[in-house]
C-alpha cells in the first residue's frame, strides 16, 4: 500500500507540472478563457492533493492500529505461555523432579528443525532456537529497510 501510495503521489506531481505547462502555453498563446479553464484545473490538482493527504494519513492510522492490535496477540500469547510453563516449573519443583522443557522453546526446536537442513542445526536445542529467532529478526529488519 506504501508503494500504491508513492506511485499515486508521483503520477499526481506530473499531471499537476504537465497541466502547469499546458496552462502557460494557452496563456502564452492568447487563447480566450484558459486563465479560467487553468485557474479550475489549478483548483481540482490542489483539491486531489488534499484528499491524497487524507487517504495517506487514514492509512497511516490504520497502519497503527492494525500494529498495536497484532502486538497486543502476540503479548498475551506470550504472556500465555509463560503461565502455563510457570505453573509446569511449580508442579515440577514441588514433586521433586527437573525442571520442565518451555512449550514456547519446545516448540521453537521443533519448528527450525522441521525448516532447516539438518546438517546446519546444532546439536543442543538452545543453538537452534538462538539461530531461528536471529534469523526472524535478520528478515524482519531486511524488510523494514534497517538491515
Amino acid at each position: 500500500m506504501k508503494q500504491y501510495f508513492k506511485q499515486f503521489e508521483e503520477r499526481l506531481q506530473v499531471a499537476e507540472e504537465k497541466l502547469d505547462i499546458l496552462s502557460d502555453w494557452h496563456i502564452a498563446k492568447g487563447h480566450k478563457g484558459a486563465t479560467e479553464i487553468a485557474e479550475e484545473c489549478r483548483t481540482a490538482v490542489t483539491s486531489l492533493w488534499m484528499e491524497f493527504y487524507r487517504l495517506s494519513e487514514a492509512y497511516k492510522e490504520a497502519e497503527a492500529g492494525h500494529e498495536e492490535f497484532y502486538q497486543a496477540n502476540v503479548d498475551y500469547l506470550l504472556g500465555e505461555l509463560r503461565k502455563h510453563d510457570n505453573i509446569l516449573l511449580e508442579n515440577a519443583l514441588s514433586i521433586g523432579k527437573d525442571r520442565p522443557n518451555y512449550l514456547l522453546f519446545d516448540y521453537l526446536d521443533k519448528e527450525q528443525r522441521i525448516f532447516e537442513n539438518p546438517n546446519n542445526l546444532a546439536t543442543a536445542p538452545t543453538g537452534n532456537i538462538w539461530h531461528y529467532i536471529r534469523s526472524l529478526i535478520i528478515k524482519d529488519q531486511k524488510e523494514r529497510g534497517i538491515l
